[in-house]
């Protein structure tokens, strides 16, 4: 360590050297003591505008006319009636040529119009014809138009089940409100059950069918696909539908036995019999004679069925029995239709079993509409109602398997206890 006293010079320089870092220090305490700048202030956000939701448009009201296509109406006639002027009648019409074949508008029709309000502008223009058929008319850019609105229809397969009362077409009626399946039911158990003669109050039905309906509303019943009819006079019967292979379709019972005979029991569908074969007094006559048929009274106009095939041999007048059909069956017997209002067919045609070759009347000695049927076996008269003839070709031995599994379903449905049995 140099322990000399420092010169005056050095002494100088000493103090300078000294003064001049205190002062270094003091400026860098003022550097560390001063605040730290403020950040630059963000730039303000815009506040977007809220405006108040514009207020939903008021509710179109609309005033709806309806009519139904009356007798001897034609489309122009209807329109009219409905409020339509001159110059919209023409528009809708052109609207629908070519959509609605106006040839085909029918007694039942449901037309409805709708319009604005206050104005009164056309809005729309429906056109039903029953629950499938609707033809619509709206505004388009051209004016207006006219469209076949497309109609879900859906298939279903139910089980309706009646007990009887008095009839088996009252009892339909009731449970389905479809007389058309009384005729359905007549149709299938045609060789097996008289409709006419054999029901009793008490016996029971029921029918596996298809159920049709269109958006969700009843269109129509479509076939049977299964019965069984248990009465007192019948027994159990029970029959189904099946197309074979070869693409012939006719029912059968849990064994593949046909239903189908030579001949049905009936010419007509359902009605009721009024008179038997035998002796009885002549209502016109007035006094006793043979009668030598069965009478079936039904409305004018009801079809007359074949009762089988064959060839018509006579065709026209016949003295009391009025415009008559006769047909020749292979089996060696004759059936005869009497009283009729009109005959479909011409002497010699070969006409198939259930062919409508006319229609039922009251000419000739006749009181009233009804059907006079006779069968004839070597030229003697016979009962129709006791006739009993052989049944038609059971199902093939090698169709056996198929038979039973197309049926299953419908023989299932038809075994289950019904929800609910009406009378």
């Amino acid at each position: 360590m140099d322990s000399t006293p420092p010169t005056p010079a050095r002494r100088a320089w000493l103090l300078l050297g000294t003064a001049l870092a205190i002062g270094a220090a003091a400026t860098a305490a003022v550097v560390l003591l001063r605040p730290a700048p403020a950040p630059p202030a963000a730039a303000p956000v815009p506040v977007a505008e809220v405006r108040p939701a514009p207020p939903p448009a008021p509710p179109v009201v609309t005033r709806a006319t309806a009519r139904t296509v009356e007798r001897n109406q034609n489309p122009t006639q209807v329109l009219a009636s409905m409020g339509l002027e001159a110059t919209e009648l023409q528009a809708v019409l052109g609207a629908l040529d070519g959509v609605l074949s106006f040839t085909r508008i029918r007694v039942g029709d449901q037309v409805r119009v709708e319009r604005a309000l206050p104005g009164g502008e056309f809005r729309s223009l429906s056109w039903r014809q029953g629950p499938a058929d609707e033809f619509l008319v709206l505004p388009c850019p051209t004016g207006l138009c006219g469209s076949r609105r497309e109609v879900t229809v859906t298939r279903d397969v139910v089980l309706i089940s009646v007990s009887i009362r008095s009839s088996v077409s009252e009892a339909l009626q009731t449970a389905a409100r479809d007389p058309s399946l009384a005729a359905s039911a007549a149709d299938v158990l045609a060789w097996d059950v008289d409709f006419y003669q054999d029901v009793r109050g008490g016996d029971s039905l029921k029918l596996v069918v298809e159920r049709f309906e269109a958006d969700g509303r009843f269109l129509r019943h479509g076939d049977v696909l299964a019965t069984e009819y248990a009465g007192k006079v019948t027994g159990r019967k029970r029959l189904f539908r099946y197309t074979d292979p070869s693409g012939f379709t006719g029912y059968y019972d849990d064994a593949g036995t046909s239903a189908r005979r030579g001949f049905l029991k009936a010419p007509v569908p359902y009605v009721h019999l009024t008179s038997r074969f035998g002796s009885r007094r002549h209502p016109l006559l007035g006094y006793v004679r043979a009668h030598q048929g069965v009478d079936y009274g039904a409305p004018e106009g009801t079809p007359v069925w074949a009762v089988g095939d064959g060839v018509v041999s006579l065709a026209g007048w016949s003295g009391g029995c009025g415009l008559t059909v006769q047909i020749r069956h292979r089996n060696g017997l004759d059936s005869v239709y009497c009283h009729l209002s009109k005959v479909n067919v011409a002497a010699g045609s070969h006409v198939g079993q259930r062919q409508v070759v006319g229609r039922v009347g009251s000419t000739g000695l006749s009181t009233g509409p009804h059907l006079h049927y006779a069968i004839r076996r070597g030229g003697s008269y016979v009962n129709p109602l006791q006739l009993q003839l052989p049944r038609g070709e059971p199902v093939k031995p090698e169709w056996r398997d198929d038979f039973l599994t197309r049926i299953d379903a419908a023989r299932q449905q038809l075994d289950r206890t019904p929800i609910a049995l009406l009378d």
